[in-house]
């Protein structure tokens, strides 16, 4: 490639990025009131200035358009050129939008020139609060597409006073819905402190909200109580989750102290008896498991779910476990299994046979003594 077509397109480049970085700014925004504005009431307006950094020469691209929107209702437009410092005479438009050509706005780029402009109306009527244009501006292009990097948008929050109150109902539901699941936590010994603090202040917040009249600052305290019931929504799940792993490893750690006590104080370890306890406790046992994998995986309703699963088979090879334990230290000779069962009939008629002869042998005894009264007689 020859010298001169390398300088060709690194001039080009050049030229390209010039363009593209050449795009309006917006600057000194001023919006009043600094809150939410009030659904058909509230007065707002907003004021900034826009710069037309030089682009191929010109201020401002002559096949260009200069677009602002706003979702005010009743908006007034009130704008001025700053060409050298000097302020011309101020326009006025009305409407949602207005637009300003690239013939009004493309000077040399030797020339310096601004926009002033100020927009005012009232917050328009909403069927819920919502974030609302205050105002956009943005510089288009001979196809009426966006030029990248000039495009800036100001919001405000529009409040509905009629969806507060609704929106307070439903959060105080969601709340209340809470209260019995924060008790079960605590009656189980979980630490439910720092829950009871975000319940008790979320039940102030909802309260404020559901009687303000000021609508701003029930907005302020209702968002204020849907983030704090959403963080005790996570800390309930959390706080389950622990406590569903607890009861899961009470019962099958106390079966796990029996099977030991089988094996090591009763020497049960081929007892066939022992067999399906110790399989029901292996099942338990794996999915505990499981439940603390996906506690650690921040999977905590899965967690507390398997964790349930686990504590309901753990309740049950433990009862299994009691009953066996309850059955040998009752006879020891159970202990030893089907010999030792065998050992405990073979006694039981030993003794009946005893009782037997030994009734007998009374029997005899008296039958004799009484023949020799009969013959004394």
């Amino acid at each position: 490639m020859s010298r001169s077509l390398q300088f060709t397109g690194i001039l080009c480049g050049i030229i390209c990025l010039v363009c593209i970085t050449s795009a309006i700014s917006v600057g000194n925004i001023a919006i009043s009131p600094s809150g939410d504005l009030v659904s058909g009431v509230t007065r707002a307006s907003a004021s900034f200035i826009i710069n037309f950094p030089s682009s191929g020469g010109y201020t401002f691209d002559n096949d260009h358009t200069l677009q602002m929107d706003t979702e005010l209702d009743d908006a007034i437009w009130t704008y001025s050129i700053l060409l050298d410092g000097i302020e011309n005479p101020s326009k006025s438009e009305a409407g949602p939008n207005i637009r300003l050509s690239g013939w009004e706005l493309s000077y040399p780029s030797n020339r310096e020139i601004s926009l002033k402009v100020k927009v005012q109306g009232t917050a328009p009527v909403v069927d819920v609060s919502k974030e609302q244009i205050l105002v956009s501006v943005r510089e288009l292009d001979n196809r009426n597409a966006v030029v990248t990097g000039s495009q800036v948008t100001k919001t405000k929050m529009v409040l509905n006073p009629e969806t507060i109150g609704d929106s307070a109902a439903a959060e105080s539901a969601t709340l209340t819905a809470l209260r019995p699941r924060i008790d079960q936590l605590a009656a189980g010994g979980i630490d439910t402190s720092s829950a009871e603090t975000k319940y008790g202040q979320a039940g102030t917040l909802l309260k404020s909200a559901e009687t303000n009249s000021d609508f701003a600052r029930a907005q302020f305290d209702l968002t204020q109580a849907v983030s704090l019931i959403d963080k005790l929504e996570s800390e309930v799940v959390i706080l389950e989750a622990q406590k569903a792993i607890a009861d899961a490893e009470s019962s099958i750690g106390e079966t796990e102290d029996l099977i030991t006590y089988f094996r090591v104080n009763k020497s049960m370890s081929s007892d066939s008896r022992l067999m399906p306890i110790l399989s029901k406790w292996e099942i338990a046992a794996e999915r505990l498991t499981t439940a603390r994998d996906l506690y650690s995986e921040g999977e905590y309703e899965d967690a507390a779910r398997k964790a349930g699963e686990a504590a309901a088979k753990g309740d049950e090879v433990l009862a299994d476990a009691q009953a066996l334990k309850e059955d040998v230290d009752a006879n020891p000779l159970a202990a030893l299994g089907g010999i030792g069962g065998a050992i405990s009939g073979s006694i039981v008629t030993i003794l009946i046979i005893v009782v037997v002869v030994v009734l007998v042998v009374i029997g005899i005894i008296l039958f004799r003594r009484r023949r020799r009264w009969d013959e004394l007689g």
